[in-house]
């Protein structure tokens, strides 16, 4: 595909005053912006205001919803998902982030050069370096990020976290990567016809539930071996959405009995599994089981 390409960001943002400067950086340092069309799914109270240069911007689309009426990250990125209309490339990220200079440039050459070599559907993932609102780009990392299994919760492999890349500096290409962040992902577009996301998966289990149906679709995960963004890990930055719903512990709950029953095999109709590779594939890929014996 040639550099310039149309690119889809996806976005949910939850109460975050975060999104308009995510929102400044994806224009700003894009080597074309022109060629990007924004979907945002903003839940936020009545009274919010997003700054009037982006009240009428081409290639920007703001799906409001009152925050009372959310019913999760994953529901929202569903709903930006659906903003669909075959750009050749996604990218889906959280609401706080800060980009490199010609992210978008840099992030099809990866994309491009890994299906150069053979990969047919390569997908770029990872945590995004850590950065402070308050005092960027002071104190930014330039060593970009692995994903590392950090635990288990209540027998199921659905704990996360970003370790700095060894060695980063001597590679010339993104490396192999076993699990996928839904803060930072990028792929073809096709990939939001082949796994959708699965609006009634609330929060812990989002991304090991993703991950194994795109690995099922034939995808192949990778970390990028350079930063190409930064993310705000501080949640007191902004609202979450437990903090404003009473009833979102049975939400959870509810939630993770279908994580459960996704990572065991069972495939709902709107949200399959993908018959390119199996469960067992993903686990001798990944070294270690997705539910512990006494889940299953």
């Amino acid at each position: 595909m040639l550099d310039g390409a149309r690119i889809l960001v996806q976005i949910p943002a939850y109460r975050d005053p975060q999104l308009v400067h995510t929102l400044d950086s994806v224009f700003e340092q894009a080597a074309n912006p022109d060629r990007l069309r924004v979907s945002v799914c903003w839940q936020c109270a009545p009274r919010d205001r997003l700054p009037h240069r982006y009240a009428d911007m081409p290639g920007l689309r703001i799906d409001r919803v009152d925050y009372r009426d959310s019913r999760g990250a994953n529901w929202a990125r569903r709903r930006a998902q659906r903003q669909w209309r075959d750009e050749p490339y996604s990218l889906i990220i959280d609401s706080h982030l800060r980009f490199a200079r010609h992210w978008d440039r840099k992030l099809i050459a990866m994309l491009e050069g890994l299906k150069s070599m053979g990969v047919k559907r390569p997908a770029l993932t990872c945590y995004p370096p850590d950065f402070d609102p308050q005092t960027y780009p002071v104190g930014r990392s330039q060593v970009p990020m692995k994903i590392y299994k950090e635990a288990y919760i209540d027998g199921v492999l659905a704990h996360f976290a970003g370790f700095e890349l060894p060695l980063w500096r001597w590679l010339k290409a993104p490396i192999p990567a076993q699990f996928m962040a839904l803060g930072f992902l990028f792929t073809e577009g096709r990939f939001n016809r082949d796994v959708p996301f699965d609006p009634n998966v609330y929060f812990f289990g989002d991304e090991i539930t993703t991950g194994l149906r795109a690995y099922c679709h034939g995808y192949d995960l990778f970390h990028p071996h350079r930063v190409l963004a930064w993310h705000a890990y501080d949640r007191s930055t902004r609202r979450c959405h437990w903090e404003d719903h009473a009833t979102w512990r049975a939400r959870d709950l509810r939630s993770f009995v279908r994580v459960r029953r996704i990572l065991s095999g069972h495939a709902y109709r709107d949200y399959p599994l993908g018959m390119r590779r199996s469960i067992a594939g993903y686990e001798r890929w990944i070294g270690m089981p997705l539910l512990l014996t006494q889940s299953r």
